[in-house]
């Protein structure tokens, strides 16, 4: 093979099996928090992943990674720097506040993708930002606040007020006995077993939600269709309307007024508003025992 040649090769070779190496480089960590009172706990990535579990009383449990990145603006000596962060992870207390966050130096910051699983007590206050990381949140029984542009947003089993944000990332939430806040550009809504009140917001993405209206629920959307599932024995107020979409209610009567794109009346015995409006998707309500 001429040297110019084995040259190329080698180059193209490397270019692929570089990367491969760097990826398997991964440094865990571990850090146990005292949380004797009432704590909060503020977690952010741009990149690594979050998962928030309840755990036991007492204490928070930080279960992270600190994985070497791949890409040309990777400096050369990324494995030393992600070895440096899991051995002194980004994290900080002060008082009853819990902050998980990303390195804050630059060379770190291009050389490593930081993940955090983390176990708090259940009456935990819980707030998550992430670029592009999938978040999870699950068993917390007090307020939680997430918000992600990209990446897929799953929590469940939370007892508490939820606020959700996201630009394209897909929401799915169950279990929530609390009220529910949901604004997103593009994404896609899956809602299950929410017991309170419910607002959702969305530009383009499709909407289901099923639950038990107990307060006021809400859903906006400007080209995507609507669906909700309720529970026949909680009654509501219907006021749903589409421009150009159908209308359907199943399961049950509307004691009002009714067209092709709109319906507005008592549902059984009547109770908190539903109020739905898309402007090109249907909308179907589906009543069930």
């Amino acid at each position: 093979m001429p040297r110019l040649l084995r040259l190329a090769f080698f180059v193209v070779v490397s270019a692929y099996v570089a990367p491969s190496v760097a990826l398997a480089q991964r440094f865990d960590f571990t850090r146990t928090i005292d949380a004797s009172g009432p704590v909060k706990l503020d977690v952010s990535t741009s990149r690594g992943k979050i998962e928030v579990v309840g755990g036991a009383p007492g204490h928070i449990v930080v279960e992270g990674t600190a994985t070497v990145r791949v890409g040309l603006n990777v400096p050369a000596n990324a494995v030393d720097l992600a070895r440096q962060v899991a051995a002194a992870p980004p994290i900080e207390q002060a008082g009853q506040v819990v902050r998980l966050h990303e390195p804050t130096d630059r060379a770190a910051l291009r050389a490593v993708t930081v993940s955090y699983r983390v176990h708090v007590p259940p009456a935990t206050e819980v707030k998550s930002v992430s670029e592009s990381g999938e978040t999870s949140i699950r068993g917390v029984s007090t307020s939680v606040d997430a918000h992600t542009q990209s990446a897929t947003l799953d929590l469940a089993d939370l007892a508490g007020t939820v606020r959700i944000s996201t630009g394209s990332g897909a929401v799915k939430a169950s279990a929530i006995s609390g009220d529910v806040d949901v604004e997103t550009a593009s994404s896609a809504i899956d809602l299950r077993g929410v017991r309170g009140g419910l607002i959702v917001k969305t530009q383009s993405g499709r909407v289901t939600a099923q639950g038990t209206p107990l307060k006021d629920w809400t859903a906006t959307t400007s080209s995507s269709s609507i669906g909700l599932e309720l529970d026949k024995a909680q009654g509501f107020v219907l006021d749903a309307s589409s421009r150009s979409g159908s209308v359907v209610l199943e399961g049950a009567s509307v004691s009002g007024a009714t067209t092709k794109r709109s319906a507005n009346g008592t549902v059984g015995q009547g109770g908190p508003v539903v109020r739905l409006r898309t402007g090109s998707g249907a909308i179907r309500v589906q009543v069930v025992e």
